[in-house]
């Protein structure tokens, strides 16, 4: 008797905790990845010939994802971006129907490099 409410406080005590996490957004694949508090945050995107952008990667899910708001922005794919997802070693940021608008790969602490098109990323400074 004693062995059998051992193991159904195990179970009840894992179906408590899984129940107590806090879900993934729905576009964030599974495995290792950076951890949010990483990627979210305000940068400065800057293209190769120049042209500026403001992005904002929310830290909260909303609605299954994690929003993505450009502004002041000169750069056509990160205006198209939705939301982003963290991935291994950076994130990407995801058009309104899940694909992916531009892929960033980390070079630093708060920096990232677009790993196509010569885009860099840095944490923009808090004014």
């Amino acid at each position: 008797m004693i062995r059998d409410r051992s193991i159904i406080c195990a179970v009840a005590g894992a179906i408590l905790m899984t129940g107590c996490a806090a879900p993934p957004a729905s576009s964030e694949p599974q495995g290792r990845v950076l951890a949010v508090d990483q990627v979210a945050g305000f940068w400065s995107l800057r293209g190769p010939d120049g042209a500026r952008c403001q992005v904002s990667l929310a830290n909260l899910v909303i609605d299954g994802v994690r929003p993505v708001l450009a502004e002041n922005c000169g750069i056509p794919a990160a205006t198209r971006a939705k939301s982003w997802r963290a991935t291994a070693n950076g994130f990407e940021m995801l058009a309104a129907d899940g694909a992916v608008a531009m892929a960033f790969h980390r070079t630093g602490e708060d920096a990232f490099a677009a790993t196509s098109g010569g885009f860099t990323l840095s944490r923009a400074p808090m004014s």
